[in-house]
C-alpha cells in the first residue's frame, strides 16, 4: 500500500506558474511550436509522446488524441481528451495556411510535428530567455517543467479527493500513484490529511484480506 503523504519532492520550485506558462506559450511564432508546448502543458505529457503524435492520433469528433506512452519498454496506446483550445488550434495547424499562390499547405498524414527532442528543448531554452525564465527552482528551464507545472497545478485547483487523484494519475499515465502524490506537497492542508486518512483504512482492509 502506497503512504501518499509520506511522498516528497527533491525540488519544491520545480514548477511554473501559470502566468510565466503562458509567457512561454505567447513567445513562440508559429502554430507548430505553441502546440508542441501547449500540448505538454495542458496534457501533461512527456515531450516524447507529443513527437510520436501522428495526424491519424487525433480523434476529431471527440476532442481526444491516442498518445502512446511506454510502460515497461512497451508502447501503449491510451486515449486522453483534450481542451477545445488546442483542438482548434490543431484543426488551423493541420489544415494549414493558403499560399501566395492560392495552395492551402497543411498535413494531411504522417508525423505530427516532424522535429527532435533537441529541437525542443533549444526551443523552450529559446524562448525563456525571450522572456526571463531561464531556471525553474534547481535546474535550467527543460520540457519537462511543463508537465510538472500541469500536476502541481491540478492538484491546487482541480484535484479535492482522493479519487480525484487517481484520475489524475490515469491521466498522467503515471505507473504507480506514488509519482502523482509528490505533488500533494502543492495542494491544501486538508486534501493531504484527506488522502492519508483514506490510505490508513485502505490499509486495514489489505490487512483483513491478508487474514
Amino acid at each position: 500500500m502506497v503512504e501518499f503523504a509520506s511522498q516528497t519532492m527533491k525540488d519544491l520550485k520545480g514548477y511554473l506558474p501559470e502566468e510565466k506558462v503562458n509567457l512561454l506559450l505567447e513567445a513562440t511564432t508559429n502554430l507548430r511550436d505553441r502546440l508542441i508546448l501547449q500540448i505538454m502543458y495542458r496534457c501533461g505529457r512527456r515531450v516524447s509522446e507529443v513527437l510520436a503524435l501522428t495526424v491519424d492520433d487525433i480523434i476529431w469528433e471527440e476532442n481526444k488524441i491516442i498518445f502512446t506512452i511506454l510502460k515497461r519498454k512497451k508502447p501503449i496506446k491510451e486515449l486522453k481528451p483534450v481542451d477545445s483550445g488546442t483542438m482548434r488550434l490543431l484543426r488551423a495547424y493541420v489544415d494549414g495556411e493558403v499560399t501566395l499562390k492560392g495552395v492551402r499547405k497543411g498535413i494531411k498524414e504522417g508525423k505530427l510535428f516532424p522535429v527532435t527532442r533537441q529541437y525542443v528543448f533549444k526551443l523552450i531554452r529559446k524562448l525563456g530567455k525571450q522572456v526571463g525564465i531561464e531556471r525553474v527552482g534547481l535546474k535550467k528551464l527543460h520540457p519537462h517543467h511543463l508537465r510538472h507545472s500541469f500536476a502541481v497545478h491540478q492538484v491546487r485547483t482541480n484535484v479535492k479527493t482522493a479519487e480525484d487523484l487517481r484520475k489524475l494519475q490515469m491521466y498522467m499515465s503515471h505507473a504507480n500513484i506514488a509519482t502523482t502524490s509528490h505533488y500533494l506537497q502543492f495542494s491544501p492542508d486538508e486534501l493531504r490529511e484527506l488522502v492519508s486518512t483514506w490510505d490508513k483504512k485502505e490499509k486495514l482492509k489489505g490487512k483483513g484480506h491478508e487474514r
